[in-house]
């Protein structure tokens, strides 16, 4: 034993051993700095794209250094598909943060976007990323919560989906309540949307009488008209309305092209929704 012991202290005190160390910890350090700068550089590009956007929409752009974080953050915080979980957590590299905002109003509607990332190992075990997403959020009269999403009737070969599978996707509603619906201690049910609009959405929410009110002919059928014009990604139209915000989260960057008929669209359903009157998002809900 005693052998053993002494050789593997001459080994952990041999140049050769330490200068191993030191190459393992400055190539830990130099890629983690690379990793941090080439992120602040495309937040800079993305910054660039966005200002030509806010000039003619009379938006405002918020970089790191200013105040990004979501309005709703409060009962959603960012990235939480890579943050929840024991196996995110262990992926996890960095904390999740906003990275950037843009403020925008679109008639009486007070808009927020904003992009969120956190950095993770790949489950390969090979190498980490940056995860992002972004999400829109209009600040509204506080609304019972309410989550509603597009009901897809055929699957991506174009095939009509089974009536369990289509049934399944409303049940996928109702797994996970919002936080404002956990913390009121809500029950959390699936909306009897009036047809024809079952066919073509699935809703829950704490007041389902309430919800069916709020989502009417006039409002699912506006939805309907602009689906075509969405991009794939906004095609869902997975909305929740909680704590006085209406959002949709999405994966990914801000589009700046595709962002705006994303924020009308939006709009345009709280338009034609009784109950879902402006708010400034300073104001208490």
């Amino acid at each position: 034993m005693n052998t053993l012991l002494k050789g593997l202290s001459e080994l952990v005190l041999s140049p050769f051993f330490l200068a191993m160390v030191v190459m393992a910890v400055v190539f830990v350090v130099v890629r983690r700095w690379f990793h941090f700068r080439s992120r602040r550089k495309s937040l800079d590009e993305q910054i660039a794209l966005l200002t030509p956007l806010a000039a003619s929409t009379g938006g405002t752009v918020i970089g790191p250094e200013g105040d990004t974080t979501a309005w709703s953050a409060g009962v959603q915080g960012p990235v939480v598909e890579h943050v929840e979980g024991f196996f995110a957590k262990l992926l996890r590299r960095s904390k999740p943060r906003w990275d950037l905002a843009f403020d925008v109003q679109r008639g009486p509607w007070h808009v927020r976007v904003t992009e969120a990332s956190v950095r993770v190992s790949n489950p390969s075990g090979y190498g980490v990323r940056w995860e992002q997403e972004h999400r829109i959020e209009v600040a509204t009269a506080r609304m019972a919560p309410i989550r509603i999403s597009r009901a897809f009737k055929y699957t991506t070969s174009g095939n009509p989906v089974s009536q369990s599978d289509f049934e399944a996707q409303g049940t996928g509603l109702l797994k996970r309540p919002p936080l404002t619906a956990q913390n009121d201690h809500a029950g959390w049910h699936q909306v009897p949307i009036a047809p024809p609009m079952d066919k073509e959405f699935f809703a829950c929410g704490s007041d389902p009488v309430a919800a069916r009110c709020e989502l009417n002919f006039d409002a699912l059928h506006w939805l309907l008209d602009r689906e075509s014009d969405l991009p794939v990604f906004a095609r869902s139209m997975r909305l929740t309305f909680e704590s006085g915000f209406a959002y949709i989260v999405m994966l990914d960057h801000i589009e700046p092209d595709q962002l705006m008929v994303v924020v009308d669209t939006i709009c345009g359903l709280l338009d034609r929704m009784p109950g879902a009157r402006p708010r400034h998002p300073a104001a208490a809900v």
